[in-house]
């Protein structure tokens, strides 16, 4: 039974649908549609009043649905407008963002390339000065040493002078001696003689 009525009510739906107008639902059309599908006119009549009166107020005709579609047609069209302008300023802003980094990334280098060749340039000038420095220190010290071996070879010299100084003094020295001898021996030999001579 329950399912009968539900047969019966989808198929009164169907038949009231089509007999709804531009104007919302023909009330005689669908009483004389659902006799003619078997209804009684007591059961038709009570159909379309319980199903009628919602749908007449707040059933789309086609005039509705056409509407609806242009408006949809409108929408989607001003959304597509809406998404390609915020597509076009998004690419706007992602272009100049790129321009300003690359402008940022270029002043760096150029200001990082110019602290590296001043740095560059006090480090070359600081090793210069340390290389003259050095060098200069090293000719001091070379003059200093020369100065010194010559001061060294000249007191060689003195010293090779009065060696032989020295030795020439040995040497008479040893010369008097010997003449000191000979006097000493001839006092001697002349003594013994003489000693001879007295006994």
């Amino acid at each position: 039974m329950r399912r009968h009525f539900q047969a019966c009510f989808r198929q009164a739906r169907v038949y009231m649908f089509d007999s709804m107008e531009a104007s919302g639902l023909d009330t005689l059309k669908a009483t004389r549609a659902l006799e003619a599908a078997g209804f009684d006119t007591v059961q038709a009549e009570a159909l379309v009043t319980v199903l009628g009166g919602p749908l007449s107020g707040n059933v789309a005709t086609k005039e509705d649905v056409r509407d609806l579609g242009v408006v949809s047609r409108d929408l989607r069209s001003e959304l597509k407008a809406d998404i390609e302008s915020c597509r076009s300023e998004l690419k706007a802003e992602i272009d100049s963002c790129r321009s300003e980094l690359k402008v940022e990334i270029d002043s760096c280098r150029s200001e990082l390339k110019v602290e590296i060749d001043s740095c560059r340039s006090e480090l070359k000038a600081e090793i210069d000065g340390c290389r003259s420095e050095l060098k200069a220190e090293i000719t001091e010290l070379r003059s200093e040493t020369r100065s010194e071996f010559a001061e060294l070879r000249k007191e060689l010299v003195k010293l090779g002078r009065e060696v032989a100084d020295s030795r020439g003094d040995v040497k008479t020295l040893r010369a008097q001696m010997y003449r000191l001898l000979l006097v000493q021996a001839t006092v001697i030999v002349g003594l013994i003689l003489g000693l001879q001579q007295l006994f």
